[in-house]
């Protein structure tokens, strides 16, 4: 505890951390102490800090399933930073849901924008080193992604590259709402157990790139669909064991580097992924 030496004038209070106030006739002053956890849990005081960590942990738990459905190839793109971005955009997913705030549901397709863009590395967006705007055609079951007309002036490519791959990863994210007996965010499906489909090209010669360059990706996996159909022959996606607001997040990534015994020799510094839609 400090003794204030000059004259500070007739107030108590904090400013800048420090709490001025007297004791026994004088003024003292002292840094201010951080609520207790207890305090923080209990205190009426604090019931917006309360939500406000309900919801952030809700969107740390979304992060996380997101981050495993990227596995095991997140590792090869994502930069130190990844984490506490992919957090944040989730956590302005929360916000955006529906139910009182604290207890809001966690679920990409409230907020598809907080996902779409959002680059693995910041040093190498994919919008920097593929410089092509892929086409995506949706239907109620797959979506097709077009890359047909892809030439090499549109990539940004390292020196001694000679081949090229694409990687395509579908993420399917189950919601999360606030589980009230558990006190805590859960989801239906735990994320280990979602299906989820990563697609590779072989690698591709930068000065000969096929065309056409598509993907058709399925929303699910053959075994967890099934067609209902009514009187005329036009399919009605019914699910059976994923929920039926499930997110699909896709990303779109870029390697660079050397064919070897046809396998790419990736140029690890210069990979780039990025979330290219979300339904």
């Amino acid at each position: 505890m400090a003794k204030p030496t000059s004259n500070l004038g007739n107030f108590k209070g904090t400013i800048d951390g420090i709490t001025y106030y007297t004791l026994n006739g004088e003024w003292v002053c002292r840094k201010t102490a951080p609520p207790a956890k207890e305090q923080i849990q209990n205190d009426p005081h604090f019931k917006a800090v309360r939500k406000n960590n309900k919801e952030l942990g809700g969107a740390s738990s979304y992060a996380k399933a997101i981050r495993i459905g990227l596995l095991p190839d997140l590792e090869d793109f994502k930069d130190h930073s990844f984490n506490n971005r992919l957090t944040s955009r989730c956590l302005k997913i929360c916000k955006a849901g529906r139910g009182p705030k604290g207890e809001r549901n966690v679920n990409a397709c409230n907020a598809p924008n907080q996902l779409v863009g959002l680059d693995l590395n910041t040093q190498n967006s994919l919008s920097d080193r593929l410089r092509f705007q892929p086409k995506l055609i949706q239907n109620p079951t797959s979506v097709l992604i077009s890359l047909s007309g892809l030439k090499k002036q549109h990539l940004k490519i390292p020196n001694s590259a000679s081949h090229f791959q694409l990687l395509m990863i579908r993420n399917n994210v189950s919601p999360y709402t606030y589980n009230k007996k558990q006190q805590k965010y859960t989801s239906d499906t735990p994320p280990e157990e979602l299906p989820n489909l990563v697609m590779p090209t072989p690698p591709i010669p930068l000065d000969k790139i096929p065309t056409p360059l598509e993907f058709n990706i399925p929303f699910y996996n053959e075994h967890l669909y099934t067609w209902a159909y009514l009187e005329d022959p036009y399919p009605i996606f019914t699910m059976k064991d994923v929920a039926k607001k499930t997110a699909h997040t896709i990303w779109l990534g870029i390697r660079f580097g050397l064919k070897i015994n046809d396998e790419l020799e990736a140029f690890a510094t210069h990979n780039a992924m990025q979330c290219i839609a979300v339904y």
